[in-house]
């Protein structure tokens, strides 16, 4: 039921029509018996600062942040956290109060994602891409202890960016370039595709195939649409553990809940929900 005690969570971005949050975070509020209903709204440029405005005055609990508002969003905030400042993206934002705090979940969503799968740490990791993805990314890499990081990306220079951020936090990094990185994968203990390579429509497409795939490594695709794409199969035919971008969805997702509630995420609801979605029409929303 809504009613004038109804708190409102929600997503901006654009475009945001094929998003499957609101079914993730409805089913979950739904789940524990809260009175707070998700929806999506399609917010351009020019609007982003009305709309983060217009949030704050509404006494909105929350929003979601996705593309391309991830780092502009920044300006209109009272406060970042270390992590999202870190990251230097915000994807949450909460109301307390009338002050609008970002954080950035997508760290948490990979951590929790590659935790489950117990990674060694003894190799190093490949990250494919540059970019607030990627980042992220190497962000919850180096949160789990890994000592060096290599980024594979088509600009050479982007990559080298990232290698440099990562020095300047005591770790080692290789930047280099794509086919340079499939090479150098052949050592890896995880292989994370930060890319759009082998989303929907382009589901042919892999960044990398199984012939460059140890037995045994974990491959984390943030592709999630379909929810096995190309390079997971690549990963399976190769002997190596595969995870869908939809772990990383899910878990990112029952952190911002928890920060907007303060309750506990039910995780396996919200899986469940968002594969349904998934699965009855698709999702392109991007992370």
């Amino acid at each position: 039921m809504i009613d004038s005690d109804t708190r409102l969570c929600c997503l901006i971005g654009h475009p945001v029509g094929h998003s499957v949050s609101p079914q993730m975070h409805n089913a979950a509020f739904k789940a524990l018996g809260l009175n707070y209903i998700y929806l999506a709204f399609d917010v351009g440029a020019e609007d982003l600062e009305t709309a983060v405005l217009g949030l704050k005055a509404l006494g909105a609990a929350g929003f979601n942040v996705t593309i391309p508002h991830k780092i502009s969003v920044m300006r209109f905030l009272d406060e970042v956290d270390e992590s999202a400042r870190a990251v230097g993206a915000v994807n949450t934002v909460v109301n307390a109060g009338g002050v609008l705090r970002g954080f950035n979940t997508d760290v948490y969503g990979v951590r929790e994602a590659l935790k489950i799968a117990k990674p060694s740490r003894s190799e190093p990791a490949l990250v494919i891409g540059a970019g607030g993805a990627a980042r992220a990314s190497i962000a919850a890499l180096l949160n789990l202890g890994f000592q060096e990081i290599i980024i594979a990306n088509r600009t050479l220079e982007r990559a080298r960016e990232l290698a440099r951020w990562i020095e300047d936090m005591g770790r080692s990094a290789i930047a280099c370039g794509l086919e340079e990185g499939r090479m150098r994968a052949r050592r890896c203990s995880v292989i994370i595709n930060a890319t759009p390579i082998g989303m929907h429509p382009n589901i042919s497409e892999t960044p990398i195939e199984s012939d460059d795939i140890p037995g045994g490594a974990i491959v984390l695709d943030l592709v999630y649409n379909p929810l096995k794409t190309r390079l997971l199969e690549e990963a399976e035919r190769a002997g190596a553990k595969p995870i869908s971008g939809i772990e990383v969805l899910v878990y990112q997702g029952a952190y911002a809940f928890r920060l907007w509630t303060g309750r506990e995420a039910p995780v396996e609801v919200m899986r469940a929900a968002a594969i349904k979605a998934l699965k009855r029409g698709g999702s392109n929303e991007s992370r």
